[in-house]
């Protein structure tokens, strides 16, 4: 197997264990922008210029871009996914892998001939990622709340794979949570696990019966501005990628006070979700070596 120059940038303890894989795999594998030290086996650059520079593949987080920026709380600085970035490395002879790219970081990789890979294309990855986010949302609550859980009346927006780990967290802790689901059948499924299911064009109304709303779903509307009235005094947690489940900064002038966890899955369990990010990175590699060796079309996952 060709082994490469790969920068790991920004994210969480998970992107530390995965630059530790990468490593201990042969890549010649460089962190920027992490807290934890991941010098066991791969190298701390000094800026982004210096983990870049040269390399063949970039390794970005699975939270989505925020704008152009990745999900790097840790950083010493802001990291912005640009075409000047991506100019500094060799990429076009690897590839980018992140959690989901932006249309305008679709058109500056075409323009390069850079191959991006995103976790969001494989649904088993996003399988493995939910448990660690459920807990992690399970967490948040209990830090949020000062009565046991289900003294509380929750609304779950969106019955995903995510939504649905979470709704079965609540039911196993005795509390008995609306779900607002798009699809009837799902409809169903929500009802024989013991939640109450509420058509999603209804989940406005069911929003001022809840006292705790968690939203799933990855588009502003999911929360629209009809609901902030009645949520001023709610707790409102959105785990949506960006630009996520409402409009945060309309949500703030209203009055509402969103939690806006990003990275629950490195946070709560970061070996278990870099074991399971590393799979998908390794697997884009490998596609890469087939599709160099002209046995794989580029792009194709194997």
């Amino acid at each position: 197997m060709r082994h490469y120059r790969v920068a790991v940038l920004g994210g969480d303890g998970r992107e530390v264990h995965v630059a530790q894989r990468l490593a201990r795999d042969g890549h010649d594998a460089v962190c920027y922008g992490q807290a934890a030290d991941a010098s066991n086996g791969a190298r701390v650059a000094t800026s982004v210029a210096d983990a870049v520079r040269g390399t063949e593949w970039l390794v970005l987080p699975s939270p989505g871009l925020n704008g152009d920026l990745i999900y790097a709380p840790d950083a010493p600085e802001p990291i912005v996914v640009d075409g000047a970035l991506l100019e500094q490395s060799a990429a076009r002879e690897g590839g980018v892998v992140m959690g989901r790219s932006t249309a305008k970081l679709d058109e500056i990789a075409s323009r390069m001939s850079i191959q991006i890979y995103q976790f969001k294309d494989d649904p088993g990855l996003a399988t493995r990622l939910s448990t660690g986010v459920a807990e992690g949302v399970m967490r948040l609550l209990i830090e949020l709340t000062r009565r046991i859980l289900r003294e509380h009346r929750f609304l779950v927006v969106g019955y995903g794979v995510t939504g649905a780990v979470i709704v079965d967290y609540l039911v196993a802790a005795h509390c008995t949570p609306q779900v607002a689901v798009r699809r009837p059948r799902w409809l169903e499924r929500a009802r024989q696990c013991g939640a109450i299911p509420v058509p999603y064009d209804d989940r406005v109304a069911a929003m001022g019966a809840a006292d705790i709303i968690i939203n799933t779903v990855p588009s502003t509307d999911a929360i629209p501005p009809e609901a902030f009235a009645q949520l001023r005094d709610r707790i409102v947690v959105d785990i949506a990628s960006p630009p996520g489940g409402l409009d945060h900064e309309a949500a703030r002038n209203a009055g509402v006070r969103v939690h806006w966890p990003r990275g629950l899955a490195g946070g709560r369990a970061p070996l278990t979700a870099g074991d399971a990010q590393y799979a998908f990175i390794a697997n884009a590699i490998a596609t890469r070596n087939a599709a160099t060796a002209g046995s794989t079309a580029p792009g194709e996952l194997a």
